[in-house]
């Protein structure tokens, strides 16, 4: 009976799995020394959540475990007699070329987690390797009317766009790694809910990829899951962005409809929103995009009161929650998909507004809730005193204003 079960498929993606997760889980050790031998280490600071030193670079296991999957597919196909059937997959890829673009992204991520780049230097780095998975013959190409449903080409535009949608993959990644395994768990989550999505478009060599991404982070896990032995670093962070990007844009995006090319975002949701929310924070607090602070989701769950392990696994439900959604609304059509959004968008708004994740944008508004006159910071309220009256803080502003 069991006979039935084990398919070539199954069998083919268990071995991939395999191999990937055994050489990812082999090498953490390994990774983890050359960090703290090299002085690859995060200390703890005012932006961070670890409480003693930690060493990162993990990157380093989960590249060279990704690439031990991919050989393997590629050895089964070439010498073993698998039959990996597609009956959609991107066609005219030039694969080194596009193992050329992922291996430079780990490569700038790796040269951060050393020697710490300046944010400019690590974009240019993103858009380079992003470029070069674009032009591998990874990208977008087309869109679908919403008018008639016809296909169009997207001619000069399509590298930009590409480029664009992979290096925005790569960073919600890298910003919402702050927490021991969250990042690992989240992209193995939705690396889950792309396995399904792109065998059901029957793409086997997308579904294995997406088997040895499972597999890497939930071995990287054993090492990362709170209380961490180690971290991913900028080079595993990068590299699983990319990696999720790519096989969202080959899978799912490319000659899809509009609203299908919304579901890997809307699968990374938990992500998504964090680094919406991040951006619109720092932009209102006039600081740069890519400073670090403590106003991400997860330190507002730390801030309520959860432990790491407690906040780590609501984010997980969440994304779990999401990647379903995700699969319902690439199943159903009509009413029922709008539906599906707009119960959805209402569920976020609650979330939203529960977790007080956008409170450091409206700071004003809480500071001065049931005050008359002037709104004021509330250090300032403080630094005046509780019972200063609205005449003496707006003369306390007036020098100010008149200055600026």
């Amino acid at each position: 009976m069991l006979e039935q079960y084990l398919t070539p498929e199954i069998v083919q993606a268990v071995i991939v799995f395999s191999v990937a997760f055994l050489v990812t889980l082999i090498m953490v050790p390994p990774s983890r020394w050359l960090a703290a031998t090299i002085g690859a280490i995060d200390y703890p600071s005012n932006r961070r959540v670890n409480d003693h030193p930690v060493p990162r670079c993990g990157g380093i296991a989960l590249y060279l475990g990704f690439l031990a999957g991919c050989l393997t597919l590629y050895l089964g196909v070439a010498h073993f007699g698998w039959r990996v059937t597609d009956l959609y997959i991107v066609k005219g890829i030039q694969y080194p070329s596009l193992l050329m673009g992922i291996s430079i992204m780990f490569i700038v991520g790796l040269i951060d987690d050393i020697v710490q780049i300046t944010p400019k230097q690590k974009l240019a780095g993103q858009l380079l390797a992003a470029t070069i998975v674009a032009l591998s013959g990874v990208s977008i190409d087309m869109v679908r009317s919403l008018v008639d449903g016809a296909y169009l080409e997207l001619g000069w535009l399509n590298v930009p766009l590409t480029v664009a949608y992979l290096v925005v993959f790569v960073n919600i990644i890298n910003l919402i790694d702050g927490l021991d395994g969250l990042a690992a768990g989240i992209v193995a989550i939705v690396s889950t809910a792309m396995l399904v999505l792109v065998t059901m478009r029957g793409s086997m060599t997308l579904a294995l990829i997406c088997v040895a991404i499972i597999a890497i982070c939930l071995a990287f896990l054993c090492y990362n899951f709170y209380p961490a032995s180690t971290f991913m670093g900028d080079s595993g962070a990068l590299l699983l962005g990319l990696l999720i990007g790519t096989v969202s844009l080959a899978g799912i995006v490319r000659t899809q409809s509009l609203v299908i090319n919304l579901v890997p975002l809307v699968i990374a949701g938990i992500p998504v929103l964090d680094t919406v929310s991040a951006f619109i924070r720092r932009t209102r607090q006039g600081q740069r995009f890519d400073q670090a602070d403590k106003g991400h989701i997860h330190h507002r769950l730390l801030n309520a009161g959860f432990g790491q392990r407690k906040a780590v696994v609501i984010l997980y439900a969440c994304t779990a929650a999401l990647a379903v959604v995700g699969l319902l609304i690439s199943s159903v059509s009509g009413p029922v998909r709008w539906i599906v959004f707009g119960v959805l968008f209402a569920v976020v708004f609650i979330v939203i507004w529960r977790v007080g994740l956008f409170k450091p944008v409206l700071q004003h508004h809480f500071d001065n809730r049931g005050n008359v006159g002037p709104r004021v910071p509330k250090s300032r309220e403080e630094k005046n005193g509780a019972h200063a009256s609205p005449s003496a803080e707006a003369a306390d502003l007036a020098p100010a204003e008149g200055g600026a």
